[in-house]
């Protein structure tokens, strides 16, 4: 099961509006792709969603995720820092042409894949990031056990 599940949409006046439901139920899967719901609708499922998730579980999902972050080398700002000068750094191998002793594609290609990896790096940083912040956020469940 997913960790958690972003819709977004554009609006009308070009603004985007995300709605995030933390450990979505096959339920609130099936209507990606498959029904048009309205946007009021679509945050309407996953306050009913949230309100059904124990808190313990979302207190578990948010302590792991905090944990994890916090086990990382980089922050996501870090990252974003070292993504620039590894852009910028393949930009100049790609104006001065031929390297030295070396292989230009073999070089193009070990620059894209550390700019993707980067990418990928901040993509699920964000994505923990989120997944603390919707369980900050959120009305959940108190069980009984809980109490």
């Amino acid at each position: 099961m997913p960790i958690y599940l972003s819709y977004a949409r554009s609006g009308l006046e070009s603004s985007i509006q995300n709605f995030n439901a933390l450990g979505p139920s096959k339920v609130l899967t099936e209507y990606l792709g498959n029904k048009q719901i309205s946007l009021d609708e679509w945050e309407n499922q996953i306050m009913t969603h949230h309100i059904y998730l124990r808190s313990s579980y979302v207190n578990d999902m948010h302590d792991s995720a905090t944990e994890l972050l916090s086990s990382l080398p980089t922050t996501v700002e870090e990252d974003v820092i070292l993504l620039q000068i590894e852009k910028e750094n393949l930009e100049k191998l790609k104006q001065h042409g031929a390297v030295a002793g070396g292989d230009m594609t073999n070089l193009l290609t070990i620059f894209s894949d550390v700019i993707q990896a980067i990418e990928y790096r901040i993509a699920y940083k964000k994505a923990l990031t989120l997944v603390v912040n919707i369980a900050d956020g959120g009305i959940f469940h108190l069980d009984v056990d809980e109490l």
